[in-house]
């Protein structure tokens, strides 16, 4: 008798990617074939993002899409999204289940269940107040995403996600060192995720943080690690000595800015100055050789004057990121920005003249890496080119003269910009 097959379409960010794989695994576990993308399948589990209202657009426009492929089978609907606006979901004919983000694993059950007597359409909308704990990824052959904190306390005027996920909750050390055992037999690198990642441990009773993770990861040193988002608050003298100690961490750290104007800042309930945040990264630098520094940015906040964004324009100059993801504002019914008056104009071209400086500062930071040799895991091979990750991120084209192994480590030198990344060659150690 052949498997049924479940197909799981995720949205938005790490945590959903997390969780997805999760389910993916407990699935496989019990008998299902399961794919990661959108194909003919007998059951669909889609995972949704609310980050912005063109994320709840794809996510409600990934039913029709289901229908394409397969107009009969039932679709689970779980995520940001579901939490957000669960009638929307609900109305569609073959949908047999709406789950917020709370209790997402109850879906292996809810599937698992359909095919041995179909159900009526079930929902769950409470967020939970602990840290769910019964996740592990499938693991990844190179890098695998592990999530250790969910929800945030930091109530950004803009941001509807602490309303939709919760507040602040951590997974305890002891269980992120469980599922880092096992997934360091299968991985090389490990990425460490959460909703407001830098809040990871305040509120557990062991007095525990960021910087207790990365001296566990010593305890692994074949694999490389690092984290996925962070705030600027937790960039300290300590915890910079303690990831410049340890060989494994890879040096990029994508630090949210969002606005470089301080004026905006205030506005969008951000809780630094830009002066605060350049000596962040300014102390990141003192620690690391050309580590990349990667944000992301707000264009047309709502109080945001050509002058405020004149300012961030600059601010990022000053900053010299290695890449920036830029978002036109979107406006989340519920949250405080939603209720101002938006003054913003130009918001378009603010976004390209800001992508236009990114595109520039992409290709600085890539030439500043010219005949540097650092190590890459390979990842695929495609168009004659083996590609992999420096430890600082940098997407490497490889022309090897001999084939080179997918998840090996491979020692290159940078030898120019390419594409989105940089042509490399391999090097003897």
């Amino acid at each position: 008798m052949n498997k049924r097959k479940v197909s799981i379409i995720t949205l938005g960010c790490k945590v959903n990617q997390y969780e997805s794989n999760s389910i993916a695994k407990a699935l496989l576990d019990i008998g299902f074939d399961v794919s990661l993308s959108l194909c003919d399948a007998d059951a669909y589990i889609l995972n949704t993002c609310a980050v912005t209202n063109e994320a709840e657009r794809k996510s409600r426009g990934m039913l029709a899409k289901i229908d394409k492929v397969n107009s009969t089978a039932p679709i689970f609907v779980c995520g940001c999204s579901a939490q957000n606006n669960a009638d929307k979901f609900l109305s569609h004919k073959n949908v047999k289940a709406v789950y917020g983000t709370g209790a997402k694993y109850e879906l292996v059950d809810l599937v698992k269940a359909f095919f041995k007597k179909p159900l009526l359409t079930a929902t769950h909308n409470e967020i939970s107040t602990s840290y769910e704990d019964n996740y592990i990824a499938g693991g990844e052959r190179t890098r695998t995403v592990i999530k250790i904190q969910d929800g945030c306390n930091n109530f950004c005027s803009y941001c509807l996600i602490p309303y939709i996920r919760g507040r602040e909750r951590s997974r305890s050390l002891a269980s992120v060192k469980e599922e880092v055992t096992y997934q360091a037999k299968l991985t090389k690198e490990i990425v460490f995720t959460g909703i407001n990642l830098s809040a990871y441990g305040k509120d557990l009773e062991e007095n525990v943080s960021l910087k207790d993770v990365a001296l566990m990861m010593r305890e692994f040193p074949n694999v490389r690690f690092r984290f996925s988002s962070l705030e600027q608050e937790i960039i300290t003298e300590d915890f910079l000595k303690v990831l410049k100690d340890t060989p494994s961490f890879c040096p990029h750290f994508h630090l949210s800015l969002q606005s470089g104007c301080d004026r905006t800042l205030k506005d969008m309930h951000r809780k630094y100055t830009s002066s605060e945040y350049l000596k962040k990264i300014e102390l990141i630098r003192k620690y690391f050789d050309n580590p990349a520094i990667t944000t992301d940015i707000i264009v047309g906040f709502p109080t945001e004057t050509d002058e405020d964004a004149n300012e961030t324009f600059e601010f990022a100059k000053k900053c010299k990121f290695a890449k920036m993801h830029i978002f036109p504002y979107s406006v989340r019914s519920g949250t405080v920005a939603a209720k101002l008056k938006n003054i913003a104009t130009n918001v378009k071209e603010r976004v390209k003249r800001l992508s236009d400086l990114d595109k520039q500062l992409f290709k600085e930071y890539i030439e500043s890496n010219i005949s540097k040799t650092m190590d890459i895991i390979v990842e695929t091979f495609e168009d004659g080119y083996y590609i992999g990750h420096t430890k600082n991120y940098i997407k490497c084209y490889v022309e090897a003269e001999k084939p080179l192994s997918q998840n090996s480590l491979v020692n290159v030198k940078i030898v120019k910009f390419f594409k989105d990344g940089a042509i490399a060659e391999e090097v003897s150690c």
